[in-house]
């Protein structure tokens, strides 16, 4: 479920978004091979099968977490985008998703012309999780300063900003969201947090999202980073609306890619395995 509230002064507006919306034991010792090194004992298939199940894992879990990052941005925006246009609205069945609970709010400083400056706080987390990693993932990001909105002629609207945050992890039904703090822009702290992460890796990803008449136009990205190394890069088709395709690598190696529609419903593909997960409302929810 969701649930929109709207705070105005003359100087002030707020948008609160709130939605309702396997390890592996230590591996056998192995024994040295009589003949060589091209023979392998059945210890040393052993060890490469945990060996390579293990780095498929350590793949997915970088992949969720770069995908909801980047989600955590993109689905608050979207969904104060879409408030203020009073435009295009998505298909029911992609209005948020009952697989993910998160809180948000938004605060948005009319300023002069047709430029205004933002501030945004929001933690979140998978109601579900992913059993077959064993964990719950989730978010605490926001644009504490320096956000900014520009409107335009035909329906056009630009918003850019520096957002920083963490992705994290946590046993399934670990992990639940804190408030704190004043609704303010500036933000002297973040709004929302999450409580119970096991793991974490920070994140900044400077975004400028367009949109047309409320509905996603165009997204580009520019230098995002992670602690772990993986960056990340999208492109838009040229369809009306357009799709997404992200593509998720560290170093040379792609670790996974996912597409999306304009109202971020689509898939997390792992690049190692071919194991696929659900994105929907830009957060991955679970397997398909």
């Amino acid at each position: 479920m969701a649930r929109f509230s709207v705070l105005a002064t003359p100087a002030l507006v707020g948008l609160l978004l709130a939605g309702c919306s396997a390890g592996f034991g230590q591996a056998p010792a192995s024994l040295p091979a009589a003949g060589g090194d091209d023979l392998q004992t059945v210890s040393d298939a052993a060890d490469s099968l945990v060996a390579n199940r293990s780095s498929a894992s350590q793949d997915a879990r970088a992949a969720i977490g770069v995908t909801d990052a980047l989600g955590s941005i993109i689905r608050d925006v979207s969904n104060t985008e879409r408030i203020l246009s009073g435009g295009a609205h998505p298909p029911k069945q992609h209005a948020g998703t009952r697989g993910v609970f998160s809180q948000s709010l938004l605060v948005l400083n009319p300023g002069g012309g047709d430029v205004s400056g933002y501030c945004q706080s929001s933690a979140g987390y998978s109601l579900k999780g992913i059993p077959s990693l064993d964990e719950t993932f989730g978010w605490q990001s926001g644009v504490y300063s320096n956000g900014a909105r520009v409107s335009g002629d035909h329906g056009f609207s630009t918003w850019s900003a520096n957002t920083s945050g963490e992705a994290v992890e946590a046993p399934i039904g670990g992990l639940s969201v804190v408030r704190k703090g004043n609704a303010s822009c500036p933000m002297i702290a973040p709004m929302f947090s999450v409580r119970g992460a096991t793991a974490n890796e920070a994140f900044s990803i400077p975004i400028m999202l367009t949109y047309r008449h409320g509905t996603l136009w165009n997204l580009s990205l520019s230098n995002a980073r992670f602690a772990g190394g993986e960056s990340v890069d999208v492109a838009m088709s040229s369809g009306r609306p357009p799709s997404l395709a992200g593509f998720i690598t560290r170093g040379s190696t792609e670790l996974a890619t996912f597409h999306t529609n304009a109202y971020g419903k689509g898939t997390l593909t792992i690049t190692s395995t071919g194991a696929q997960y659900a994105i929907a409302d830009w957060i991955v929810t679970g397997t398909p």
